[in-house]
């Protein structure tokens, strides 16, 4: 929750992908010394590359008039702040320029327990530790391990094995592959760990600066070492998928109850043990794209609702399975969505019970304080009812009571109850999969 939420007014810029990759390294000072955006081709001496922003003219005219602007994620939750101090019209967005400081930690994937987004943490149990980080952009050879070793105990060094990645790699299986490879070499290796540091996507003519902008990064996460063994190139074999109906997942509950948190979780963990393709359609983040033209009527929320389980649907006729989170707060059109997956494959409800006051004392994106101070109306929860599910078959989960974790297992558990093949291998916690 944002203390005090003294930045209800000002406007807000939602960011995803590449862009949202981007800020995490600004904020968390790896870009440094950058520490915001500047106008394009006014980059700060000592800047590693020009950080830019550009946004709509309504946008750019509200930050200018308060100062500052919002930039969210996908699903609204303030993550950083921007204190405007100049602008430049283009020819379709008005690029804004200025520091940002950061609000709260990020919450989207992958393997958020594992990313990196600052400088590392040297405290231990008995004292600031010497660190050596070996980055890998494909599963390691063995030389390579055995150089790492070598320099480690050379260096008296606890190890990280580093799993670099881009924006568009993530979503995939490729970057589970790749963690799971390097947590396999950790698990024999004594004071070694996986990390996961994200890089956005290289494009237009700073891609060919990519490189030298890697190592910019790897030189500021702090450590005594950094052995780079991103270039190599190997050639991959997709994975074969699997054949079969589909499935899917509808998660339901109030705003702020863990269903994004949790829906997440499932499809990492889903794509361990599946492989099927997994898709997340979260309630926010398909309003935005799907469903901007619509409001928070009744009647605009049902048909929302009725987009993600088209879509859904569609995604479990080819065979794949689609998790979705949005509030979905009324029964008569949670029942239109399992008639549409039904037709193709599996359906499971997924009730997230969370009490509406631990919701609204956890409110990171603000909105039950804004619902309270009028300026949001119909919301879920203060104004407009939410129907609990009465389904019997129904899986319920009270994220102020279960952890994340235990909570994703319950789903797996039901999910191989609909269809055995979807869970092949018995649930398997991630604290088992990435233990440190």
């Amino acid at each position: 929750m944002i203390a005090g939420h003294t930045h209800l007014l000002e406007p807000a810029l939602s960011l995803d992908g590449s862009m949202l990759d981007e800020l995490e390294l600004l904020s968390g000072g790896l870009y440094s010394p950058a520490n915001g955006y500047c106008l394009p081709g006014q980059m700060p001496a000592g800047w590693p590359t020009e950080f830019t922003l550009g946004v709509p003219a309504a946008v750019a005219q509200e930050a200018l008039r308060h100062g500052a602007i919002l930039i969210t994620d996908p699903d609204g939750t303030p993550l950083a702040r921007l204190t405007v101090t100049d602008a430049q019209n283009a020819s379709s967005v008005v690029f804004l320029a200025g520091s940002i400081s950061k609000l709260q930690p990020a919450e989207h994937p992958p393997a958020r327990n594992l990313r990196v987004t600052g400088p590392l943490s040297r405290s231990g149990p008995d004292g600031p530790q010497r660190l050596l980080v070996a980055a890998f952009a494909h599963p390691p050879l063995a030389d390579q391990i055995a150089l790492t070793m070598s320099k480690a105990r050379e260096a008296d060094c606890d190890l990280l094995l580093f799993a670099v990645v881009d924006s568009n790699q993530t979503g995939t299986q490729f970057v589970q592959e790749l963690i799971d490879s390097l947590q396999l070499c950790a698990d024999q290796i004594p004071n070694a760990r996986v990390r996961l540091l994200v890089f956005p996507t290289a494009k237009g003519p700073e891609g060919m600066h990519a490189p030298l902008l890697r190592r910019h990064v790897l030189d500021r996460v702090d450590a005594d070492l950094v052995l780079d063994f991103t270039t190599r190139v190997v050639e991959r074999t997709p994975p074969a998928i699997s054949q079969g109906g589909g499935l899917v997942v509808l998660f339901t509950g109030f705003s702020g109850s863990g269903k994004s948190t949790l829906a997440r979780e499932l499809v990492e963990r889903l794509r361990i043990v599946d492989s099927r393709h997994s898709t997340l359609l979260d309630g926010d983040s398909v309003r935005r794209m799907l469903s901007s033209g619509l409001g928070f009527s009744r009647a605009d929320r049902e048909m929302n609702v009725r987009r993600i389980g088209w879509v859904a649907s569609q995604i479990a006729s080819a065979g794949g399975i689609a998790v979705c989170a949005p509030i979905a707060p009324y029964d008569s059109t949670r029942q239109e969505v399992r008639e549409m997956a039904e037709s193709f494959g599996d359906f499971l409800l997924v009730h997230v019970s969370t009490p509406l006051a631990i919701c609204e004392q956890r409110d990171r994106k603000g909105l039950y304080a804004k619902a309270r101070a009028g300026l949001i109306k119909e919301f879920t929860g203060i104004d407009s009812p939410y129907e609990i599910p009465t389904d019997p078959d129904c899986c319920s989960i009270d994220t102020s009571a279960v952890e994340v974790e235990d909570g994703v297992t319950r789903v797996l558990e039901a999910i191989s109850r609909l269809r055995p093949d979807l869970a092949r291998e018995t649930p398997v916690s991630r604290r088992q999969i990435l233990a440190e």
